[in-house]
């Protein structure tokens, strides 16, 4: 099966075409909680991206290939719970209908000479996903991917009543710079859902000395929440925090994301975002050998709540 060139519709596409706003396209295809849209305006939505094909998979470069491997690349991607998890569903499934997975790190022209050396039924390059600028749309977007992920973070926080909340990254880009700015953008296209200020980012380093100043300024500009680009960059925020003296979730709240699975020793607890990738791996597995099972459990994510999020403190002013 030759792969496709045309262009990957994203929700400004829908948007642009069922006559709505980015916001809109967002919360209908999301199913957020709380939001009166009237049912012909979601049926509008909804219609717009089944007619322009707004992917919801991640299984998208098929190659017709003499093995029964589905090659995964990860382009330099890190390895959490995530990815771990995405990777033991993908491997079950294929496995229960006589196919194996093959993993590979690297990308570029080191990555088509493995493919071409294993001939793989099928290959879902996910560095390439999320390095691309649509992103978003690969891997099911406002439905069930990355955005749906980032905006289920957000409402955390603006449900508690923090209406300036900030994005915590690390210092460094770890080799992954595409996907710490895509975390950025739907960050800030959640808050704009959301009808909150624009996020405020602030670079957490490993250096336990270096995180003060940036997380003081973005307090001094009213920040009450901070989302994590992952846990580790959120658990640099409580102790920064602790540095500066500020009381968590008293003063400030703070939410990881991808639920490392530490998250219950560090002080106070985190609270974090936890992604179900089994169900994802499960998919995209079919997807890649053309399966398709009506009983099968859908994708999702969920909050895993501890001690770090609490309520917005009441302003003095």
């Amino acid at each position: 099966m030759a792969e496709s060139s045309r262009k990957t519709p994203t929700i400004r596409d829908i948007a642009r075409v069922s006559g709505v706003s980015a916001t809109t396209v967002s919360f209908v295809l999301n199913d957020t909680a709380g939001q009166t849209i009237p049912l012909g305006t979601r049926d509008r939505v909804r219609n717009a991206a089944q007619e322009l094909g707004y992917p919801t998979t991640l299984a998208r470069a098929f190659r017709e290939g003499a093995t029964r491997t589905v090659v995964v690349a990860t382009g330099g991607l890190p390895r959490g719970t995530a990815l771990d998890s995405f990777l033991d569903g993908l491997g079950s499934e294929l496995a229960a209908h006589g196919h194996s997975v093959a993993v590979l790190p690297s990308s570029g022209e080191a990555l088509d000479r493995m493919i071409d050396a294993i001939s793989p039924r099928a290959v879902i390059d996910l560095g390439a996903i999320y390095a691309g600028a649509e992103s978003d749309g690969l891997d099911g977007g406002w439905i069930d991917g990355l955005a749906s992920h980032t905006l289920t973070q957000a409402v955390h926080l603006v449900d508690r009543g923090h209406a300036r909340i900030a994005f915590a990254r690390p210092s460094d880009d770890h080799g992954i710079p595409a996907m710490i700015a895509l975390r950025e953008r739907h960050l800030r296209e959640s808050a704009r859902a959301l009808d909150i200020a624009p996020p405020v980012t602030v670079a957490m380093p490993e250096d336990p000395d270096a995180g003060t100043a940036g997380l003081a300024e973005a307090i001094s500009r009213g920040i009450t929440g901070v989302a994590g680009f992952d846990d580790d960059s959120a658990a640099r925020v409580l102790r920064a925090a602790r540095s500066l003296g500020i009381r968590v979730p008293d003063d400030l709240s703070v939410i990881g994301f991808d639920d490392a699975g530490w998250g219950t020793y560090t002080s106070p607890a985190l609270t974090t975002v936890r992604i179900e990738a089994v169900a994802y791996g499960r998919r995209a597995a079919r997807d890649a050998l053309g399966v398709v099972d009506a009983t099968a459990v859908a994708p999702s994510s969920h909050i895993i709540e501890r001690g770090s999020t609490g309520s917005a403190p009441q302003s003095t002013t």
